[in-house]
């Protein structure tokens, strides 16, 4: 092989490779959204104020569920509690200690020296038999014991009070510190009362989402705006049967990736992550090689049978810097930095350079 005909294949190679076929590296996605193939899976969006108007209604739309919990309002006066199997009830007949502590055991805490209720709803009372409590309440049970009492007792004088709360649960799992049960008592408790009883968030816990699942159905629960404040969000009242789901913060990150600084997970916190957060905690644009009117935003799709939607920016202009610092990110967003034309050509050259070397190396011992 000469030397001529040696640099004429590697020049043909090179100039192949710059013409932009398909071994060009990075992302091949046009702003226009044409692609080959008739349903390409994706729609390419560019970010304008119609779209950030449209992702704020979105947003609002997707709080909409957690509106329909009944918050647990501070406010709100205590409900009248309902007996339950395990609860353990204290009943003091006035005047009549052999009717109040038949044991005669002075020491006797109230839980230990109360009335247990059966798993069946019923309990066991001297003079006045079993009584079904189940779903009645402390005054309910008081009349019916009065009413049953008057045949051995002058004008009963009785007090019923519930010495232990054990018939009411609810579950808290996931990254708290102590996943386990909390039990109902005769006070409201919502979602963040019983995160708080089970010793609060753990260091892996997410600070942006809970779950309460209620009769088989999940609902979303606001995490970050009930932490940070930033934004009305519903503390649900917590009802027997439900569960405290805390997810850890694997779905709390978007991925920065091109030319930036530093690629990577950049981690989700309560606050709302904009664009030009996510890019700036990546160390900001290269400056010799990225290409600041290509940045992308790869969004999965919420539902089954719904596209890809990759939301496109120009940075060079002032007003693409003003909608990037509005444009929020959601999780799993992946942001990709383009590459100039010219950082391309140099990485092509700086791949080829050791094959072209190599050609005329050889061409070189031949002749």
């Amino acid at each position: 092989m000469s030397s001529r005909n040696a640099a004429l294949g590697v020049s043909v190679l090179l100039v192949a490779l710059l013409s932009g076929c398909a071994l060009v590296p990075g992302l091949r996605v046009s702003a226009s959204g044409s692609h080959p193939d008739a349903n390409p899976g994706y729609e390419v969006i560019q970010i304008t104020p119609e779209v950030l108007s449209q992702q704020k209604q979105a947003s609002e739309a997707a709080l909409s569920d957690e509106q329909t919990l009944t918050p647990a309002d501070p406010a709100e006066a205590p409900s009248e509690y309902v007996i339950g199997p395990g609860d353990v009830l204290q009943i003091i007949v006035w005047d009549h200690m052999e009717l109040t502590n038949p044991f005669g055991a002075v020491t006797r805490d109230p839980v230990s020296a109360g009335q247990l209720v059966a798993a069946d709803g019923t309990f066991f009372f001297p003079y006045a038999g079993i009584l079904s409590v189940a779903g009645k309440t402390v005054q309910q049970i008081r009349a019916e014991l009065a009413a049953r009492l008057q045949s051995v007792v002058t004008k009963p004088q009785i007090d019923v009070r519930v010495a232990s709360f054990r018939a009411g649960r609810v579950q808290v799992t996931g990254e708290v510190k102590n996943p386990g049960l909390v039990t109902m008592d005769d006070t409201v408790k919502g979602a963040l009362e019983a995160i708080n009883e089970r010793g609060g968030l753990s260091s892996t816990a997410s600070r942006r989402e809970a779950l309460l699942i209620r009769n088989g159905k999940s609902h979303r629960i606001d995490l970050a705006g009930l932490l940070s404040g930033t934004r009305p969000a519903v503390n649900p009242k917590l009802l027997p049967g439900d569960i405290v789901h805390v997810p850890d913060t694997s779905d709390d990150q978007v991925f920065v990736l091109g030319e930036v600084s530093r690629q990577g997970p950049v981690v989700l916190s309560q606050q709302q992550l904009t664009l030009i957060e996510a890019l700036t905690k990546s160390g900001g644009l290269d400056r010799t090689t990225a290409n600041d009117s290509g940045v992308l935003v790869f969004r999965r799709p919420e539902q089954p049978g719904q596209v890809a939607q990759i939301f496109a920016l120009d940075l060079s202009s002032p007003t693409g810097l003003l909608l990037a610092g509005e444009f929020d990110l959601a999780s799993r967003d992946v942001v990709y930095v383009k590459a100039t034309k010219f950082a391309q050509y140099n990485l092509i050259i700086n791949q080829l350079l050791p094959t072209i070397t190599a050609v005329y190396q050889i061409d070189a011992l031949t002749q």
